[in-house]
C-alpha cells in the first residue's frame, strides 16, 4: 500500500491509499518500477487515474493505471483495475510457419490485440480465421498442383483431403470444431471454450512446424 494525492476537476487534492502500482509497462511489457507522475480522481465515477512513465531506457512511454475507489473509515482506498493504453506483444512464431503462412501470423497477432482490448467475443472468431489460413497455406505448400482446389474447399474438406500428417490432421480437425462453435449460435462442445481452441491452434502450428522442418532437412541432407 502507498499513499498518493489525486486532484479532482476543481483542483482539490484527495489522499488515496492504493493497493499497488503496475509492475509492467503496458507499451513494452518490461517489468519495471515506473516513475510516478501524478494522479486525477473522479468521485462521480469512483475511480482514480494515475500517470506513470516507464523507466526502461528503450521505452520511457507514459501509461495510465485506473484504480477503483472505495470509501472507508480511514479514507479512500484504490484497487488497481486496468492499465492503458495496452500494446499487445507480438507472438513468437516458428520461422518455417511464418514463411509458409504470413497471413496466419498477421491474423494471430490481431487476435491477441483483440484479447488485450477486452474484445473477447472476437477472439474465437479470429482464431478460427487464423486456423483456416494456416491449414490452407500449409496444404498448398505440400500440394502445389492442387492449390486452386485447396483454396476453394471448406476448411473441414481441406483437412480431410489434403493434410497427410496425422497429428496435424487430428489437432486441426478439433480446432475447426471449436472454431465453428465460436461462430455459431449454439455450441456443440459445451465443455470446451476459447482457451481450448487457442491450445489446439498452437498444437496444430507446432505439428506443422515439425513437418516443415523434417521435410527441409530430409531434402537438404540426402544419403551419399
Amino acid at each position: 500500500m502507498s499513499n498518493i494525492t489525486a486532484h479532482d476537476l476543481a483542483g482539490a487534492g484527495h489522499s488515496i491509499r492504493i493497493n499497488r502500482q503496475p509492475d509492467e509497462c503496458s507499451w513494452c511489457h518490461r517489468h519495471v518500477h515506473p516513475k510516478y507522475i501524478g494522479a486525477y480522481v473522479s468521485l462521480r465515477n469512483n475511480d482514480a487515474q494515475v500517470l506513470y512513465r516507464c523507466t526502461a531506457a528503450e521505452c520511457e512511454r507514459i501509461f495510465i493505471a485506473t484504480h477503483i475507489l472505495v470509501k472507508g473509515t480511514s479514507g479512500l482506498t484504490g484497487t488497481l483495475a486496468q492499465v492503458e493504453p495496452w500494446k499487445p506483444e507480438r507472438l513468437p512464431f516458428p520461422a518455417s510457419v511464418a514463411e509458409v503462412s504470413p497471413q496466419f501470423v498477421a491474423v494471430r497477432n490481431q487476435v491477441e490485440a483483440a484479447a488485450g482490448a477486452g474484445l473477447d467475443q472476437l477472439v474465437g472468431i479470429g482464431l478460427r480465421k487464423a486456423l483456416e489460413f494456416l491449414i490452407k497455406d500449409f496444404a498448398v505448400s505440400q500440394n502445389t498442383a492442387a492449390a486452386d482446389d485447396i483454396r476453394s474447399q471448406t476448411l473441414s474438406a481441406c483437412i480431410n483431403n489434403y493434410i497427410a500428417d496425422e497429428n496435424v490432421k487430428q489437432c486441426a480437425a478439433r480446432a475447426a470444431w471449436l472454431g465453428n462453435d465460436e461462430t455459431h449460435y449454439v455450441r456443440r462442445w459445451e465443455s470446451k471454450d476459447v482457451e481450448d481452441l487457442r491450445v489446439l491452434v498452437q498444437l496444430t502450428m507446432n505439428w506443422i512446424d515439425n513437418v516443415l522442418l523434417t521435410r527441409k532437412y530430409l531434402e537438404e541432407m540426402q544419403k551419399s
